[in-house]
């Protein structure tokens, strides 16, 4: 079995930042890796093998979960096993009991790319943290490119959508961005119920002042903007530190 190298592959316009508080995550999408493996290895598949209990996830001797991952060649050939533990938003490993569906499914997205790196060397890059090559399109393109012919016939226009930057309060917030984001305030809030109206109050007296706050579906319904999202993660941050530090 050849396995394919996928090395190289991903540039610095596939490469998405997350600000946490005073900390920044790099990042390449799930659904970039899908596609780079379907142009680059078609037929190569991502499986989860199951334990002895036909369970995805394994427990490991502590009680905390784990998977074990591998690709399958279109000859149905199955590469090494890579384990890959689930861990919560501040990777924590988490035990197999408290393991939910979006904790199961957000981490078999990132076992899904660890294990890609693993088997192809596919985005090797932002594991190995070396820098990422401009795009080849950028590379490509010299001072001498001839312009293209303005009589040739125009692609039709995409239909509008919102823009990526809004005037007013910055660049949006992706779906899988914002996903993390409110993950991140949910164990928050689970872990300091006391302080959930805190977190929420603050952060709306911050973006919409003098206004009352809609409490149903708040988080999904107004952290739109990556901004906001820092604040509120610089918000948790500070407030974490300062209950650990306090006697009890």
């Amino acid at each position: 079995m050849t396995i394919p190298d996928l090395s190289g592959l991903i540039t610095k316009d596939d490469v998405n930042h997350i600000n946490m508080g005073n900390r920044q995550i790099d990042y390449t999408s799930w659904a970039k890796i899908t596609q780079l493996i379907k142009q680059n290895a078609p037929g190569w598949e991502f499986n989860l093998r199951q334990s002895e209990s036909s369970n995805f996830v394994w427990s490991a001797p502590n009680g905390t979960g784990f998977f074990v991952c591998y690709f399958t060649s279109p000859e149905k050939e199955a590469t090494a096993d890579f384990p890959y533990p689930i861990m919560d938003h501040r990777n924590n490993p988490v035990k197999f009991a408290e393991i939910s569906s979006r904790v199961l499914t957000d981490n078999h997205r990132r076992a899904f790319c660890a294990c890609a790196c693993f088997t192809f060397a596919l985005a090797h890059e932002m594991w190995s943290q070396e820098e990422v090559r401009d795009t080849a399109l950028k590379n490509a393109v010299t001072g001498t490119q001839p312009q293209q012919n303005s009589k040739q016939k125009q692609a039709p226009k995409a239909p509008a959508r919102e823009p990526d930057i809004h005037k007013g309060f910055g660049k949006r917030l992706d779906q899988s961005e914002k996903g993390t984001f409110i993950a991140l305030i949910k164990a928050f809030n689970d872990e300091y119920p006391s302080k959930s109206e805190w977190l929420l109050n603050t952060f709306h007296e911050k973006n919409f002042p003098g206004t009352k706050p809609v409490r149903d579906k708040y988080w999904s319904t107004n952290l739109l903007f990556h901004n906001q999202a820092e604040f509120v993660a610089k918000l948790i941050d500070e407030m974490t530190e300062e209950l650990k530090a306090m006697p009890f």
